[in-house]
């Protein structure tokens, strides 16, 4: 804050001629330098816009608790259709997601393809597996 006002002040009490040289006296590109002066003119400030924030959920958090409790086996696509139905409200795939996680629920975890079948081996070099003492009883 103390070097945008210093920036401000300095063009204003004519210390330099333009925009250009105060960029440079202060090592800021010219563009801040115009910025700064737009703001001060417009708002009689040089503090910097609030950033971000009133972003409210797209997707109602009482509805979807109560959904995801009579559905809990239901897909997030699933969820995205019901709320749609229910709102008129088209939410993606993402903002779903983030409203089941701030409700504490998590995705299921499915295994992408079956176990090797070949079991583990220990740190003694033994099998752990059903598959190797099978063999052993069929030989003998």
């Amino acid at each position: 804050m103390d070097l945008r006002r210093r920036i401000v002040e300095a063009y204003l009490r004519g210390e330099t001629a333009s925009y250009e040289e105060t960029a440079e006296l202060f090592d800021v590109g010219r563009a801040t330098v115009n910025r700064l002066l737009r703001r001060q003119r417009e708002t009689g400030d040089v503090q910097p816009r609030p950033k971000g924030g009133n972003n409210p959920r797209r997707v109602d958090l009482e509805w979807l608790e109560a959904h995801a409790k009579a559905e809990p086996d239901g897909r997030l696509r699933d969820r995205i259709e019901s709320w749609y139905a229910h709102s008129g409200v088209r939410v993606s795939l993402r903002s779903m997601w983030r409203a089941m996680r701030a409700l504490g629920w998590t995705h299921k975890k499915k295994s992408r393809r079956p176990g090797s079948g070949t079991g583990r081996k220990s740190k003694s070099g033994a099998k752990h597996s059903s598959h190797s003492s099978q063999a052993s009883t069929q030989a003998d």
